[in-house]
C-alpha cells in the first residue's frame, strides 16, 4: 500500500526556498548583479515552486490510487470493471507525473538545487507501482488458467460471456506487462537499479509467450483439421463446420494479439523472440518486417518443408492417382476433340449451304473446344472441386474481362456480322477499311488483306464493317471501262470501227452482256470513245492491258492520231501612237 510523504517534508521544501530566497538577496552588490541575481532567482523559484506542485500532486495521485485498490477489490461485477478501469486510468496519470519528475529532478540539479526530496518520493511511488502491478498481473495470469480450466464444463449459453471476461482479462495483463516495463524504465531514469523488477517481467512474459504459442498453435492446428473434412456433409454441418471454424478465427486472432504484445515487450528486453515470431507469421499469415531476420526465414522454410513433406507422405498417392486420372481424361477428350472436329470439316465441306471460310473454319474451331471444355469439368470434377463456383467465377470473370476489352469484343461483334452477312471472303479482292488488296486470312477480330504491292495488313473488324466494303471479285463478270481520244481532225466513224474490230477480235472480251464502243465527249484537245467490253473477273486486267495495246497499235495503223493536251495563245500586238 502506497503512503503519504510527511509533513515537515513541505515545511522542510519551504524552509529551503525562503533560505536561498535570503541567500541570493544577501550577495547582491551592484544594481547590474542585482538585475542578474534577480532572474536566476525567478528560475529556482520556479523549479522550487514546480517541484513542490509536482509533490503535491504525486502524492495526491498516490493516495487517489490506494483508496481505488481497496475498494476495487471489495467490489463486484461491472462496478468492479468501472473501478479497474479508472486505477489504470489513474496509474498511466501517475506515470506520467513520473516521468515530469525525471526531468524536474535534472533541472534542479543543473540549478544547484536539492532534489533528494522529490527523488525520494519518485522512488517509494515507483516502487510501489511496481508492487502493485506485480499483484495485479499474478491476479490476472491466476484468473485466466482458472477460467480456462473451467470452459469445458461451462453451459453453451454462458460461453459468450465466459470468452469474452478472458479477452478482457487477457488485454488488461497486456496493458499491465506493458506499464511495468515503463516503470523499470523511470526506475533506470531516478538511478534505481529494477534487478528485481526486471527477473519478474523477463519470468513473466516468457511464461505467458510460452504458454500463449501453445494455445495458438493447438488453435492453428485444430483449424486446419476441420478445413479438411470430407466436403460430402449435409448443409447443417457444413454450417455447423462454418460456425465452429468463424469461432476459432477469433481465438486465433485474440490468441495471437496477446502473444504479439508479448513479444514487443521481449523484443524490449532483447529476449529470443524468432520461434514466437515464426509462430505469428504461420498462424496468421501476416508478413512483417521480422521475417527478414535470419532465424526467422530459415524457421519458416524450414517449417513449409516439414509440412510439405507431411503433406506429400499423407496424401501424395491420393493425388499422384487423381493426378493421372486428370490427365488420362484430357487426354482422352483431346482425342475426342479431334474426331469431332474432323466430322465438322466433312459436314460443313460437303454441305449445300454455302459457307464461308471464316464461318466453316469457327464452326469447326468451336466444335473441339466445347469438347474440350466438356472435358475439362470431367477431369476437374475427379480431383474433388466444385464445378458450381467455378462456373459461376468463370461468369464473373468474363463480365470483367469484357467490360476491360470493350474495343476488343467490338471487333468480335464486327466479325460475327462479316461471318453471317459474308460480304467478302478469302482470296477476294477487296477494299475495305481503307485498305484495298486481296484478303489472305479472317478470323472473329481483324482481317489480313495483302495489298497489291503485297503489303500485309491487319485491319480490325470493327474498323471494317463500320465503312464501306468493296469487294471487287464478288461477280463473275467485270466490265471495263476505258477511253480513247482521237484529234478533231480524223475521221470519228473510221476511229469508231477500228475500235470495233480491236474489241470484237479479243478472244476473252465476253458476247454477252454486248460490248459498247461509243463517241462519248468532245473534250478541249480530243474527241472521246468510250469503250466498255466484258470479261470474267479473273481476266479484268488482262483484256484491260491487250485492248490498250490493240488500240494504240490499230489507231497508228490506220493514221489515226491520239491528241495529248494543248492550247493555242494568241498574242496580239497593239503599235502606240504617234
Amino acid at each position: 500500500m502506497l503512503q503519504q510523504s510527511p509533513l515537515y517534508a513541505k515545511a522542510g521544501l519551504l524552509f529551503l526556498c525562503l533560505f536561498v530566497h535570503g541567500a541570493v538577496a544577501y550577495g547582491q552588490e551592484t544594481s547590474g548583479d542585482k538585475a542578474e541575481q534577480k532572474a536566476e532567482l525567478s528560475q529556482e523559484e520556479k523549479l522550487l515552486s514546480a517541484a513542490q506542485q509536482l509533490t503535491d500532486k504525486l502524492e495526491r495521485l498516490s493516495g487517489d490510487l490506494s483508496e481505488l485498490n481497496k475498494n476495487a477489490r471489495a467490489s463486484s461485477g461491472e462496478e468492479e470493471a468501472l473501478l479497474w478501469n479508472q486505477i489504470r486510468n489513474k496509474r498511466e496519470e501517475l506515470v506520467s507525473g513520473l516521468e515530469r519528475s525525471v526531468k524536474l529532478v535534472e533541472d534542479l540539479g543543473d540549478a544547484g538545487q536539492d532534489a533528494a526530496q522529490l527523488k525520494q518520493l519518485a522512488a517509494r511511488l515507483l516502487e510501489g507501482i511496481s508492487a502493485d502491478l506485480e499483484k495485479f498481473i499474478e491476479e490476472s495470469r491466476a484468473r485466466v488458467i482458472e477460467l480456462r480450466e473451467q470452459r469445458p464444463s461451462v453451459a453453451p449459453e454462458e460461453l459468450g460471456a465466459l470468452d469474452t471476461k478472458l479477452q478482457e482479462l487477457g488485454t488488461a495483463l497486456d496493458e499491465d506487462l506493458a506499464a511495468y516495463l515503463q516503470v523499470t524504465k523511470l526506475m533506470e531514469a531516478q538511478g534505481i537499479d529494477p534487478v528485481a523488477q526486471l527477473r519478474f517481467l523477463d519470468k513473466t512474459v516468457q511464461e505467458r509467450a510460452e504458454r500463449l504459442s501453445a494455445v495458438l498453435q493447438f488453435l492453428t492446428e485444430k483449424r486446419a483439421s476441420i478445413d479438411t473434412l470430407a466436403p460430402g456433409a449435409s448443409e447443417e454441418e457444413k454450417q455447423a463446420q462454418a460456425d465452429e471454424l468463424a469461432t476459432i478465427d477469433e481465438w486465433v486472432k485474440s490468441a495471437a494479439s496477446h502473444l504479439d504484445a508479448t513479444v514487443a515487450i521481449m523484443k524490449a528486453r532483447e529476449l529470443e523472440t524468432a520461434a514466437y515470431t515464426q509462430l505469428l507469421i504461420e498462424s496468421t499469415g501476416e508478413l512483417t518486417e521480422d521475417i527478414f531476420q535470419t532465424e526467422v526465414a530459415f524457421g519458416l522454410l524450414q517449417g513449409w518443408l516439414e509440412s510439405g513433406k507431411d503433406w506429400v507422405m499423407d496424401n501424395g498417392p491420393r493425388w499422384l492417382f487423381k493426378i493421372i486420372v486428370f490427365v488420362l481424361i484430357l487426354l482422352a477428350f483431346k482425342f475426342l476433340a479431334g474426331i469431332a472436329k474432323r466430322l465438322v470439316r466433312k459436314a460443313v465441306t460437303t454441305s449445300k449451304i454455302d459457307l464461308s471460310q471464316l464461318l466453316q473454319k469457327q464452326i469447326i474451331s468451336f466444335s473441339g473446344k466445347v469438347v474440350m471444355f466438356v472435358g475439362l469439368l470431367v477431369a476437374l470434377s475427379q480431383l474433388g472441386i466444385q464445378l458450381a463456383p467455378v462456373l459461376a467465377g468463370l461468369g464473373i470473370a468474363g463480365f470483367i474481362v469484357g467490360f476491360a476489352l470493350q474495343d476488343t469484343l467490338s471487333n468480335f461483334a464486327a466479325g460475327m456480322m462479316i461471318l453471317v452477312y459474308r460480304p467478302f471472303d478469302v482470296g477476294d479482292a477487296v477494299e475495305a477499311g481503307g485498305v484495298m488488296g486481296t484478303v489472305k486470312a479472317m478470323n472473329l477480330v481483324s482481317t489480313t488483306i495483302t495489298t497489291w504491292d503485297n503489303q500485309k495488313m491487319v485491319v480490325p473488324n470493327s474498323k471494317i464493317w463500320g465503312d464501306v466494303i468493296r469487294n471487287i471479285t464478288a461477280e463473275p463478270h467485270r466490265r471495263i471501262d476505258m477511253v480513247f481520244g482521237i484529234a478533231y481532225g480524223d475521221d470519228s466513224d473510221h476511229a469508231e470501227r477500228v475500235l470495233w474490230d480491236i474489241v470484237n477480235s479479243n478472244e476473252l472480251v465476253l458476247a454477252e452482256p454486248e460490248p459498247v464502243v461509243r463517241l462519248h465527249t468532245l473534250g478541249e484537245s480530243s474527241v472521246d470513245f468510250v469503250v466498255r467490253p466484258w470479261a470474267r473477273t479473273s481476266d479484268y486486267w488482262t483484256v484491260y492491258w491487250d485492248i490498250t495495246r490493240a488500240v494504240k497499235k490499230g489507231f497508228d495503223a490506220e493514221g489515226i492520231s491520239i491528241p495529248f493536251p494543248q492550247r493555242d495563245v494568241h498574242l496580239i500586238q497593239e503599235h502606240p501612237a504617234s
